[in-house]
């Protein structure tokens, strides 16, 4: 019961509503790196675009939620890399 609970803890929730199917496929720090960068830029639009932007919630939304996609893959290929040159 304890080591089940335990687990519990240990997934990631996809609060960001990844496709499910995809984010089984992703480990958990990849996992946590797209939920990391998806709520970090989304609470920091002020700073991470740019001042002539004309961005509404709905646009910047889909922005955060591609740029977080695209750094769980980048995080896949990166240990992918790691276990290849290690054989």
């Amino acid at each position: 019961m304890l080591l089940n609970h335990m687990i519990g803890l240990l997934k990631m929730k996809n609060s960001a509503l990844v496709p499910r199917r995809q984010w089984k496929k992703w480990p958990d720090i990849a996992q946590r790196i797209f939920n990391n960068t998806y709520y970090t830029m989304l609470e920091n639009k002020h700073v991470m675009n740019h001042p002539k932007a004309k961005l509404n919630d709905e646009q910047w939304t889909t922005v955060c939620w591609n740029s977080a996609w695209i750094s769980a893959e980048s995080c896949v290929t990166a240990l992918d890399d790691i276990i290849k040159e290690g054989k």
